[in-house]
C-alpha cells in the first residue's frame, strides 16, 4: 500500500469490549441491571449462545478497560500512542472506546516472525464506528505495506485485505456509516478463500490461492488500531471513527463461530432513538471570479449539538441569473454518505448520512460537505447562501458570501484577458489610441506546469539513475545496455531538443510530496516558512492552507497573485493526489480545482486546453502520481520503474499536441518538473542524489530550444510562472528564475528559424527605415507594436505609407513606442523615422527591441527582429511621404521592370514585373516575391526604378545635392548666414547716421 498519507506523529488506537479472550457458555445469558442512557434502550437476546472457547485461537487481544491499552496476549510489548486518542464512551455501547480523529492511532508490535503463526489460516475482527467523513481509502485494524492483512474502508465499503500469492485479495460489502459494524475478515488456507462476515454474515468470499506474505519494508512490524502500517514506523490511512474490539486468531474460524462472536457483541449494545443532528454552516470560495470560468465552493457543516445521529440536510442557494452549476465533488464520506442534488436553478439540497463533527472548519477532512462547481456567466455582484435549522428546528441559520464577478474588458477583443495588439486589429478606428495606450507586449499568455509526482531526475540522455534491487541506492550510469531500458523517445527528443533543461535541479529538503507543492505553489523554500505553514502529507489530507484563519494573508498562492494582477483571467488545476488542491491550495484561491483519476490528469489538461475557458486561462497546474505509486509499490529506479514511465511518452505528447492543435503553443509557456525521486521503495529519508536530484524544463517561444541549465528549485516554479507572464512577484516569494540563459531575447529569436514575420530596421545618420519580412499566408496583419531604444536620438517626423496609421507614437526614458494600424495586409516598407540632427556624435544606433503583430482574427505573433548594425548611406534610405503610397516601380530579382511603366490596376506583373501603360493603379499591392535581387537590391515593391523621377524619394534627392545633410554642415551655413545679417546691419547702421 501506498504510505503517501504518512503522519509521521500518528498511531491508531482501539477500545475493546471485555477484557478476557472470548469464552461464551451454552446458557442464556443474563443481562446486567443497568439503566441506559434516555435515548436508548437495552437489547435482549432470547436466544441461548452457544458454547465457544476461542482462547487458545487467540493471539492478538486488545484490552481498553484498564484505561490502558495492552495487548493481553502479549503484555510486555509497548503499545506506542501516535496523536491523541481519546479513550472514552460511546452511548450505544457498554465499555470503554477508543475515538479517533483521523490523525491518531496505536502501534501495536507485531514481529515478521509471528506472522508464521497466521501461515495457516488467521482470522481478525474488529467492531467499529466510521463516523462516514472519509471518502478515501482508511484502516481500522492493519498491517499492510506491500503485504499483510487488515480490516479497513474504502469508498463506502468494509474491506478485508488480505495479501495472497501475487496481490491483494479484497472481499468487500457496504459500509453502514456512523454505525456500529461487526467485521471479521477470515482466511482460509486449506478453502483457498478469502471471506468478509458483517454483523455474523457471510457477505463476500474471493478466491485466495497460494500463501499469506507479511508486510514489507522496515519499521513496518504493528499492527495498527485505527489505522495502517507504514514504513518507519508510521501510521498511514487513520480513522475517523470508533473502535471498541480488536482481535487476531491463529486460523480460519468457521461461519458458526464467527455468529457466535457477533452475539457475544451484540449483547453490549444499545440500540438508539433517532435524534436530529443540528449543525452550523459555513461557505469558503473565492469572493473575487472571472466571467466564463468554473470556480469551486466548500460548503461546511460542523456539529452545533452533541447526540445526534440521523440523516442531516442542508439547503445552497445561490443566484441563477449569475452562476450555472457544473458539479459537486469530494463529498463527505463519498457519494453514498453525501449526496448534492439541484432542486431547481439557484437551489441545491445536500443530504448526508455522516456524523458531523463539531471540529473547527479548517478541518475539512471532517467539516466540508461538498465542494460544489460554479460557472460564472453574468458580471456584477451575486450572494451564495447555506441554510441550516438550529436546535428548535425552527429558527434558520446561515452562512453567507458575496461574490465580484468581473466582466470582460471593454478593450479586450480578442478575449484572451490581455490589452494587446491583437485587440488594436479587431478595435473600431475611435477605440484603436485607447487600447494602444493600454496595450502590452506579452509574449505568453499562458503558463502550464506538468509536474510528474515521484519522477526524479530521467531525461538526462548520457545517463540515467539506476538499481538493480530495492536494497541498493541507485547510483547513475552510463552503460548503454542500461539506457537501452529507458524507452521514452517522444519525450528525450522533447526536453532536449525543443525545451531548455536543467538536470541538476533539486527539490526542497524534505524531498516530499507536500513540502515539495508547497514550495512550488507558494514561492519559496519549505523550510522558510514559519512551523504553522510547514504543510505535511499528514497536515494536508486534513487541514486548510495556515492562511485560512488569517484576515490578510500572509503566504498567498500563486493562484491568487495572478488574480489580484489581473481579475479578468482565471486558473485551473488538476491533481491526482487530492491534498494539492485541499491542503495547500487555498479554499478560496480563485481556481477551478478538480481531482483527476489515475493517470487521467494529462487528458483533464488536454481537454482542458481544448476548452473557450483557456483563452483567458493564465495558469494551468497539474500533478500526476503515476510514478509515486510505482516507486512506493515497487521501488525507485529499477526494471519496472523504468518500464513504467514509458507511459508518459503518450502522456506528454497529449498536451502538447492539444496545444499545437489549438494555435496555444505560441503563446503558451509549458513547465515540466518532478516533485523528487527516491531509493528503495520510500523517499525524503536522507539528502542522497536519488532522492533530491530532478529534472526543471521549459519549453515556448522564447525557450532557447536544446540549452543545458544549471540548477533550479521546485520553490523557482512561482517566480518563473510569474515572470513569463510579466506580473510582478511579491516580496515573500523567494524563488527565482533561476538560469535566465533559459529565455531568449526577441533581438535572438531569428536563431529559433520559425514561421513567423520578421521587422527589418535599417540606419542612416539621420533615418530609420522599418520594413516588413518574411509575410506569412496563413493570416493578414492588421496592427503592430513597436519598442525602439533610440540611442540618446531625438524625433523630427515619422512617415508612413497610404493605408498606414500611427494610431501611437510616445518616448519615454530613451524607448519609441510605435502603434501601427493598416487598413490592408501592409507591403515591405512600414514606417520611416526622420531623426533630428545629433549634436554629439555616437556610435550607438537605433535599434527594435521588442515588437508583436496583430492579425484580422486578433491573434498575436512575436515577429523576428532583424537590426543593422552599420549605418547606411541616408540617400539609400527610401523617403516616404505621410500619405502616400510608396509608387516606386519593383522589378525582377531587384532590378527595374520593362520600362518601369505600372499596369492599368496598379499590381505588378508576374515574378514582381510592372505592366506597360505608366498608368498608377489603385491598390498598390506589391508583387510575389519581395526578395531582394541578385544586385543585392530589393525586389518587388522596395527598390525605386532610375526612370521614375516623380516619387516623393526622387523628389526628394533633387534638392539634396545643396541642403545641410550633417550637424557639422548646418553649423557652417548657419554661420555664413549670421556674418551676411551681421555685415547689411552694419550697412543700414551706418546709411542711418549720414542721413542724420
Amino acid at each position: 500500500m501506498k504510505p503517501r498519507v504518512l503522519i509521521t506523529t500518528l498511531t491508531c488506537s482501539v477500545i475493546l469490549a471485555s477484557t478476557i479472550t472470548p469464552v461464551i457458555a451454552a446458557v442464556t445469558p443474563q443481562l446486567p441491571t443497568t439503566t441506559a442512557p434516555n435515548n436508548m434502550t437495552m437489547t435482549t437476546l432470547t436466544q441461548p449462545i452457544p458454547a465457544l472457547d476461542l482462547s487458545k485461537n487467540t493471539i492478538v487481544d486488545v484490552d481498553f478497560s484498564k484505561g490502558i491499552l495492552q495487548d493481553t496476549k502479549n503484555p510486555k510489548a509497548a503499545v506506542t500512542a501516535v496523536g491523541q486518542p481519546q479513550l472514552t464512551t460511546d452511548p450505544e455501547v457498554t465499555g470503554k472506546v477508543a475515538k479517533f480523529d483521523g490523525q491518531s492511532g496505536y502501534l501495536l508490535p507485531y514481529t515478521n516472525d509471528r506472522f508464521a503463526q497466521l501461515a495457516s489460516g488467521t482470522t481478525i475482527e474488529a467492531y467499529f464506528k466510521d463516523d462516514g467523513a472519509q471518502a478515501g481509502e482508511h484502516e481500522i485494524f492493519s498491517n499492510q505495506e506491500s503485504g499483510g492483512l487488515g480490516l479497513g474502508v474504502h469508498n463506502g465499503q468494509v474491506i478485508f485485505y488480505a495479501h495472497v500469492g501475487k496481490g491483494y485479495k479484497e472481499p468487500k460489502s457496504k459500509l453502514r456509516p456512523g454505525k456500529w459494524v461487526h467485521a471479521v475478515g477470515v482466511y482460509d488456507q486449506q478453502g483457498h478463500t478469502a471471506k468478509l462476515y458483517l454483523d455474523g454474515k457471510l457477505v463476500s468470499s474471493v478466491d485466495a490461492p497460494g500463501t499469506l506474505n507479511g508486510p514489507q519494508g522496515t519499521g513496518t512490524a504493528n499492527f495498527v488500531i485505527g489505522g495502517d502500517s507504514g514504513k518507519n514506523n508510521r501510521l498511514q490511512y487513520p480513522l475517523t471513527g470508533t473502535v471498541q474490539v480488536a482481535r487476531l486468531y491463529d486460523r480460519a474460524l468457521t461461519d458458526a463461530e464467527v455468529s457466535g462472536l457477533n452475539q457475544v457483541i451484540q449483547r453490549g449494545k444499545h440500540e438508539s432513538v433517532a435524534k436530529k443532528q443540528v449543525g452550523q454552516p459555513g461557505l469558503f470560495g473565492a469572493n473575487d471570479v472571472a466571467i466564463g470560468h468554473t470556480y469551486g465552493l466548500n460548503v461546511h457543516v460542523r456539529e452545533a449539538q452533541l447526540g445526534g445521529s440521523d440523516a442531516f440536510t442542508t439547503e445552497m442557494r445561490y443566484d441563477a441569473s449569475k452562476f450555472d452549476f457544473v458539479s459537486a465533488n469530494q463529498t463527505l464520506g463519498g457519494n453514498d454518505v453525501t449526496k448534492v442534488e439541484v432542486v431547481a436553478p439557484g437551489q441545491i439540497k445536500i443530504t448526508t448520512t455522516a456524523k458531523l463533527s463539531p471540529s473547527q472548519f479548517e478541518r475539512y477532512d471532517q467539516t466540508r460537505l461538498a465542494h460544489i462547481n460554479l460557472k460564472a456567466k453574468a458580471s456584477g455582484k451575486a450572494w451564495l447562501y447555506l441554510r441550516t435549522l438550529k436546535a428548535d428546528g425552527k429558527t434558520p441559520d446561515f452562512a453567507s458570501q458575496a461574490v465580484t464577478i468581473h466582466a470582460r474588458d471593454a478593450q479586450d477583443y480578442n478575449g484572451d484577458g490581455v490589452i494587446g495588439i491583437g485587440d488594436l486589429a479587431l478595435a473600431p478606428g475611435d477605440e484603436k489610441g485607447l487600447i494602444a495606450s493600454k496595450s502590452e507586449i506579452k509574449p505568453y499568455k499562458h503558463v502550464v506546469v506538468l509536474t510528474t509526482d515521484g519522477g526524479g531526475n530521467p531525461w538526462d540522455p548520457k545517463g540515467m539513475y539506476y538499481a538493480h534491487d530495492n536494497r541498493e541506492l541507485a547510483q547513475w550510469t552510463t552503460d548503454p545496455a542500461i539506457l537501452a531500458k529507458r524507452k521514452n523517445t517522444y519525450t528525450l527528443d522533447l526536453f532536449n531538443k525543443k525545451f531548455a533543461m536543467s538536470t541538476t535541479a533539486h527539490s526542497v529538503n524534505p524531498a516530499v510530496s507536500a513540502q515539495n507543492y508547497t514550495s512550488m505553489l507558494h514561492g519559496r523554500p519549505w523550510e522558510t516558512l514559519p512551523q504553522e505553514y510547514r504543510v505535511t502529507n499528514g497536515s494536508a489530507e486534513h487541514h486548510y492552507f495556515a492562511d485560512f484563519s488569517k484576515t490578510k494573508p500572509e503566504f498567498a498562492s500563486v493562484f491568487k497573485v495572478l488574480q489580484q494582477h489581473n481579475p479578468h483571467q482565471g486558473t485551473a488545476a488538476f491533481a491526482e493526489w487530492k491534498q494539492i488542491l485541499n491542503g495547500i491550495t487555498e479554499p478560496d484561491a480563485p481556481v477551478m480545482t478538480q481531482p483527476s483519476a489515475k493517470l487521467k490528469s494529462f487528458d483533464d489538461v488536454a481537454d482542458y486546453i481544448g476548452k473557450p475557458e483557456f483563452t483567458n486561462t493564465s495558469l494551468v497546474y497539474m500533478q500526476s502520481d503515476y510514478m509515486d505509486g510505482q516507486g512506493h509499490g515497487h521501488g525507485w529506479y529499477n526494471d519496472n520503474y523504468w518500464q513504467q514511465y514509458a507511459k508518459y511518452d503518450d502522456l506528454f505528447k497529449k498536451v502538447m499536441d492539444k496545444l499545437e492543435a489549438t494555435g496555444h503553443a505560441h503563446d503558451t509557456l509549458v513547465i515540466a518538473n518532478a516533485d523528487h525521486g527516491g531509493h528503495g521503495q520510500g523517499h525524503g529519508q536522507d539528502r542522497t542524489e536519488p532522492n533530491e536530484n530532478i529534472f526543471l524544463a521549459m519549453g515556448g517561444e522564447t525557450i532557447d530550444s536544446g540549452r543545458r541549465l544549471q540548477g533550479g528549485s521546485n520553490a523557482d516554479i512561482s517566480a518563473l510562472v510569474l515572470d513569463a507572464l510579466k506580473v510582478p512577484k511579491p516580496n515573500y516569494m523567494l524563488g527565482q528564475v533561476f538560469d535566465k540563459t533559459a529565455f531568449l531575447a526577441q533581438t535572438d529569436l531569428k536563431k529559433k528559424h520559425r514561421e513567423v514575420e520578421g521587422l527589418k530596421l535599417t540606419h542612416s545618420d539621420q533615418r530609420v527605415a522599418i520594413k516588413l519580412t518574411n509575410p506569412q499566408k496563413n493570416h493578414t496583419t492588421r496592427a503592430i507594436e513597436m519598442h525602439l531604444d533610440l540611442a540618446g536620438r531625438s524625433i523630427d517626423k515619422i512617415d508612413v505609407p497610404t493605408g498606414t496609421k500611427i494610431v501611437q507614437q510616445t518616448v519615454a526614458e530613451g524607448m519609441l513606442k510605435l502603434v501601427l494600424s493598416f487598413d490592408k495586409q501592409p507591403t515591405t516598407d512600414l514606417a520611416l523615422i526622420k531623426l533630428t540632427p545629433a549634436k554629439v556624435k555616437t556610435s550607438k544606433l537605433v535599434t527594435l527591441q521588442q515588437s508583436m503583430l496583430g492579425t484580422s482574427k486578433g491573434e498575436e505573433v512575436l515577429v523576428d527582429l532583424d537590426n543593422d548594425t552599420k549605418l547606411e548611406a541616408d540617400k539609400d534610405l527610401v523617403a516616404v511621404k505621410p500619405g502616400q503610397t510608396d509608387t516606386t516601380k519593383p522589378g525582377t530579382e531587384g532590378k527595374p521592370g520593362m520600362e518601369g511603366k505600372p499596369g492599368t490596376d496598379g499590381k505588378p506583373g508576374t515574378e514582381g514585373k510592372p505592366g506597360t501603360d505608366d498608368k498608377s493603379g489603385t491598390d498598390g499591392k506589391p508583387g510575389t516575391d519581395g526578395k531582394l535581387g541578385s544586385d543585392d537590391k530589393s525586389g518587388s515593391n522596395v527598390t525605386p526604378s532610375s526612370e521614375s523621377k516623380k516619387t516623393a524619394s526622387s523628389m526628394s534627392n533633387k534638392f539634396a545635392s545643396w541642403l545641410p545633410q550633417t550637424g557639422e554642415q548646418v553649423q557652417t551655413v548657419l554661420s555664413v548666414i549670421g556674418g551676411v545679417l551681421l555685415a547689411i546691419s552694419g550697412g543700414v547702421f551706418i546709411w542711418w547716421r549720414r542721413q542724420r
